[in-house]
Formats: structure tokens, C-alpha cells, sequence
């Protein structure tokens, strides 16, 4: 009886696959009858195969042979009456046209087993655990060829300490006559001080001269001012600086007395605060590095005897520089005086020439070549 019904069974659903087995190979032969259509097409019309394309194809070929394999299993459930309109309902939407653009499914959320979840958190207590049992303190510099950057910073900053430890104030010797000293009794220019220009002279014109002349020499005079100050300020500028240099030269002896190479002073302290590299030891044999050996007298005399050479050179180049600056300013005011006795009266001074103009009317600036760079 059990063999009866199954063959029974199996009758009923070759009979009921049959309609849908011709219903799926028509399907299958239009879209074999299309795709030919488009080769011919496409064979007629020579195009470009892109890999958009291609892909297309492949995927369409891909669809055929699903639907041709998902066929025996959707006869067993399209057997019964419910399978048929499940068959109907559910299955023709999911035949995709093989030029339909496909939408993409929303995923899933994934769960994660709760077996996974406690082996992250013992891991993490694990962790936890060894990080407190560690000791802080106890843990040692790192030690290699190349220290530490903290540490190697620190050394470098004790050695300049130490070494800053060796330095002293050190007193020189006042030179000679130094209370007469420019940078002493300040008795330079200043600018703005209307009383460090009376020293400066100004002429007035001549009360010979008509009201033109008169205001032509003293527009004259201006420019003619104007140079002697900057005369006088260029000479007392080489004066301070030849008794700065005089005064560095006792002090490099009161240096060498005392043994100490370096200054203590702001710029050796700013020079320090910018190294960072491990400084050599400062402290090191006196026969080997002491400077205190080899200076004397005649040393001392030979550096202040370079500093006079070096600033008679300057003084030299200097003097010549403002008298070829005062002859130059003299030819051109002994011009415009010339324009001007012309322009006032043609008929007289027609043919007068500029070294026929007296210097009383344009006066030649003075160029003081009778200064001492350092009181005698």
C-alpha cells in the first residue's frame, strides 16, 4: 500500500511539473532568441567591448543557469496546491531581468556569541592586573649607544653647570687716563639734546650780500651743518670704539691672570642655553691648558699695540673720506651761487666762473683731522 501512494505521489507531481518545466524553457528560448537578436545586432554594428559590458554578459548567463538548476527543486514544492501559489507569489519576483539593475540587500546585524564577549573581558583584566602589579619606580633608563633624549639633556645641563661653577666675576685693571674717557664722562653727541649741537658752529650770512644772496646762503649753510654734524658724530663713533677695544684688552689680561677662558657675562649664558650636545670637561690638567703661563708684559703691550695700528688705519680712511665730501659740497654750492649772481644780474656775471666766487660767501666745511683717539 506504502509503495502504491508513493508511486502515486511521484505521478502527480511529474504531471504537475510538466506545465511548469514548458513554462520555464520558454522563458529560457525568448532570452536565447534576444541575446542572438543583439549579436546580430551587435555584429552588424561593430562596438567597443567595455568591461561594463562584459560584466553584464557574464552575469546574465550566471542568471539562466540558476533558474535551469533551481527548477527540480521548486517541483517538489509546487506538488501541493500551497506550494504552486507560493511558487506564483513568491518566485516571479526574484527573476530578474538581465538588464534590471540590481538592488543591493540591507545586512544583517551579526551577533555576537556571548562566549566572545567574556574572553575579551578576562583578557582585559588580565592586562589590567599586570599593569598594576608593575613598579613605577623601580624600572630603569633605558641603556644603549644613544641615552635617553631626557636623560642626555640633564647630563648636558650639569656639565654646563659645573663648568658655569668655574667662572667668576673678574675685575680689570682701569687704563690710563680713563676718567677722560668718552664713554666715561659721556660727553659725546646726542640726538635730540639741542645742547650737544653748540659745539657745532653756524655761520651767518654776510650783511653785504642783497636779501636773494642772503637766503641762498643760508639755505647753504643748512646743508653745510648738516654735514659737520654728521662729521663730528662719525669721528666720536671711531673714538668709542677704539676705547671699547682698549677696554676688552684689559680685561682679556685680568682673564688670563685669573685663568679663565670664558667671560662671565649675559652672552656666555645665552651661548649655554643652546647646547645640546654632552660639552667637553672644563676640568683638565694647568700645564696642559693653562693660558696663565704664557702671558706677560710683552704680550699685553703687543695686543694694545695692534689696537692702536687697527684704528689709525680707520682714522686715516676716515679724514680722507670727509674732506674728499667737503670739497664735493663746496663745487656744487660755488655752482648754484654761480646760477644765482647770473639769474640776478646777466650783464655782470655773465662770464664769472666758480673759483672766482670768494670763500668768504661760500665757505669751505671744516674737517678737524686734529683729534686723538685715546687721551695722552
Amino acid at each position: 500500500s506504502q509503495q502504491s501512494t508513493l508511486s502515486s505521489l511521484e505521478n502527480q507531481s511529474q504531471q504537475s511539473a510538466q506545465p511548469e518545466m514548458h513554462k520555464y524553457g520558454q522563458l529560457v528560448k525568448v532570452e536565447l532568441e534576444e541575446n542572438a537578436e543583439d549579436d546580430k545586432t551587435e555584429n552588424q554594428i561593430p562596438q567597443r567591448m567595455t568591461r561594463n559590458k562584459a560584466n553584464t554578459v557574464a552575469s546574465q548567463n550566471k542568471q539562466i543557469l540558476a533558474s535551469c538548476a533551481l527548477l527540480p527543486e521548486k517541483d517538489s514544492e509546487s506538488s501541493s496546491p500551497r506550494g504552486r501559489i507560493r511558487l506564483t507569489e513568491e518566485d516571479d519576483p526574484q527573476i530578474h531581468h538581465p538588464r534590471k539593475r540590481k538592488v543591493s540587500r540591507v545586512p544583517q546585524p551579526v551577533q555576537v556569541s556571548p562566549s566572545l564577549l567574556q574572553a575579551k573581558e578576562k583578557t582585559q583584566q588580565s592586562l589590567a592586573a599586570i599593569v598594576d602589579s608593575l613598579k613605577l619606580d623601580e624600572i630603569q633608563p633605558y641603556s644603549s649607544e644613544r641615552a635617553n633624549p631626557y636623560f642626555e639633556y640633564l647630563h648636558i645641563r650639569k656639565k654646563i653647570e659645573e663648568k658655569r661653577k668655574l667662572l667668576c666675576s673678574v675685575i680689570p685693571q682701569a687704563p690710563q687716563y680713563y676718567d677722560e674717557y668718552v664713554t666715561f664722562n659721556g660727553s659725546y653727541l646726542l640726538d635730540g639734546n639741542p645742547l650737544s649741537k653748540i659745539c657745532i658752529p653756524t655761520i651767518t650770512p654776510p650783511p653785504s650780500l642783497s636779501d636773494p644772496l642772503k637766503e641762498l646762503f643760508r639755505q647753504q649753510e643748512v646743508v653745510r651743518m648738516k654735514l659737520r654734524l654728521q662729521h663730528s658724530i662719525e669721528r666720536e663713533k671711531l673714538i668709542v670704539s677704539n676705547e671699547q677695544e682698549v677696554l676688552r684688552v684689559h680685561y682679556r689680561a685680568a682673564r688670563t691672570l685669573a685663568n679663565q677662558t670664558l667671560p662671565f657675562s649675559a652672552c656666555t649664558v645665552l651661548l649655554d642655553a643652546e647646547v645640546y650636545s654632552v660639552p667637553l670637561d672644563a676640568q683638565s690638567d694647568d700645564s696642559k691648558t693653562s693660558v696663565r703661563d704664557r702671558f706677560n708684559a710683552r704680550q699685553f703691550m703687543s695686543w694694545l699695540q695692534d689696537v692702536d695700528d687697527k684704528f689709525d688705519k680707520l682714522k686715516t680712511c676716515l679724514l680722507m673720506r670727509q674732506q674728499h665730501e667737503a670739497a664735493a659740497l663746496n663745487a656744487v654750492q660755488r655752482l648754484e651761487w654761480q646760477l644765482k649772481l647770473q639769474e640776478l644780474d646777466p650783464a655782470t656775471y655773465k662770464s664769472i666762473s666758480i673759483y672766482e666766487i670768494q670763500e668768504f660767501y661760500v665757505p669751505l666745511v671744516d674737517v678737524n683731522d686734529d683729534f686723538e683717539l685715546t687721551p695722552i
